[in-house]
């Protein structure tokens, strides 16, 4: 008995420190994340009157007739998903969005949710095929959502996605927040730490045979090293440079020389690195470690001062200090979003109804004009009867000249001689 007791003890003692682990490696609170506030928006009579299948098939009819998506359908689909059932379906009208004029009328609010139902359903790697592919997509992460999906992949250890997330705010060029800033290099420094990479899918494979297609002019290639980069270590590189360009202090400068030398800007690492020992500014040993071996900054550190931390306990220490300073204000302006979110929703569904009314009071408008200027005819017909028969001659000789003209214009079939004999061809 005494033994069981033992082995209970154990076992519960060692469930309750897996659990404070995995707590210490949670930076935001629940409370960030405000999913309260997010699902009050299925509490509202549109969307739980909405039948999605049957909403699916109507947008997408009604796509294949006129090949036309409104943004604010997709929208209300999209936002009236609660499980996993549709995800298919969500990203083809995304697309089918994508491919309208209709895409830049899109509402904050569309990008959120696609993102927060993938992230919800475990569906990360369409979350990244999503993210990257923003042609087919104009799926584009916000502040907050960047925060969630940074803290989500650090509290699974995957530092990949982490630096993967970290990379959009380079490429988005977003304005600088503490959280999203200090959670993404904890992650670039982690992914290069332990040898991380990603890549992306393969382009299309050309065919065996050479084919000959007839094209008005040839693009010349162009990488503009930005949206075109396919190499993860210069994408970590430029995020790193993007991250700590506006700041002298010794972490920043540091990672700034590493981000240049990965990203293949040796003369900005090296402007760095001469400014650093003109200011005696000391340099973290563990971020240098970093660069690569083939590297010529190596052969400069001597004249460097180094200092050596725990970069990690400093890193973390850093996205602390920020979710202090930022995390309620964030909480309290995100909440808000999500209502104005509602009601914009809410007052375009309103618009678009008042707008459907009006083109169906006008269709009857038209139907009751024709009706009547067919009874004034019949009325009138005698008195118009002179009129009436100029009309019909004004139209019968209108179809005749087009008659005459598409004779015309139309091609002769080449006459060919019968006593024409084709010449014998030789080798």
């Amino acid at each position: 008995m005494f033994k069981l007791f033992r082995i209970s003890q154990l076992a519960k003692n060692v469930h309750n420190s897996r659990s404070i682990k995995i707590i210490s490696r949670f930076f935001l609170s629940p409370a960030y994340q405000c999913n309260e506030v997010w699902e009050n928006r299925l509490n509202q009579p549109l969307f739980q009157k909405m039948n999605l299948d049957e909403f699916y098939h109507e947008l997408d009819m009604n796509f294949q007739k006129t090949k036309f998506m409104s943004s604010i359908d997709v929208d209300v689909f999209v936002n009236g998903i609660n499980n996993d059932v549709f995800d298919d379906e969500m990203l083809d009208l995304v697309h089918k969005l994508r491919l309208t004029s209709e895409t830049s009328n899109s509402l904050p609010s569309l990008s959120y949710a696609v993102v927060k139902t993938l992230l919800n359903n475990g569906k990360e790697n369409d979350l990244h095929t999503v993210l990257d592919d923003r042609l087919n997509y104009g799926i584009f992460l916000d502040t907050h959502m960047t925060n969630i999906l940074l803290d989500h992949f650090w509290l699974k250890g995957d530092y990949v996605s982490g630096a993967r997330i970290a990379s959009h705010l380079m490429l988005q060029e977003d304005p600088e927040h503490p959280i999203s800033h200090s959670l993404s290099l904890l992650h670039c420094y982690n992914c290069l730490l332990n040898k991380g990479e990603w890549s992306f899918p393969p382009g299309p494979e050309e065919p065996e045979e050479e084919v000959k297609v007839r094209v008005k002019y040839i693009r010349n290639e162009y990488d503009d090293q930005h949206f075109d980069l396919r190499d993860c270590k210069k994408i970590i590189g430029k995020t790193l440079m993007y991250l700590t360009k506006a700041k002298n202090d010794s972490l920043s400068v540091s990672f700034y020389i590493l981000g240049a030398s990965l990203f293949g800007s040796n003369d900005k690492a090296e402007q760095k690195l001469e400014e650093s020992v003109k200011n005696n500014l000391p340099l973290i040993k563990e971020i240098l470690d970093l660069l690569p071996e083939d590297s010529e900054l190596k052969a400069k550190l001597e004249k460097v001062k180094l200092s050596s931390c725990d970069l990690n306990s400093l890193l973390k220490s850093k996205v602390e200090e920020a979710i202090q300073t930022c995390s309620e204000t964030d909480i309290a302006s995100q909440c808000k979003l999500f209502s104005e979110w509602d009601q914009k929703r809410l007052d375009l569904l309103h618009e678009k109804e008042e707008e459907f009314k009006r083109i169906e009071r006008l269709k009857k408008v038209e139907a009751l004009k024709e009706e009547l200027k067919i009874k004034e005819t019949k009325l009138w017909f005698f008195e118009n009867e002179e009129k009436i028969e100029l009309e019909i001659e004004e139209k019968e000789e209108l179809k005749a000249n087009e008659a005459k003209d598409s004779l015309f214009f139309k091609e002769k079939p080449k006459e060919v001689a019968e006593e024409y004999i084709p010449p014998h061809v030789r080798k």
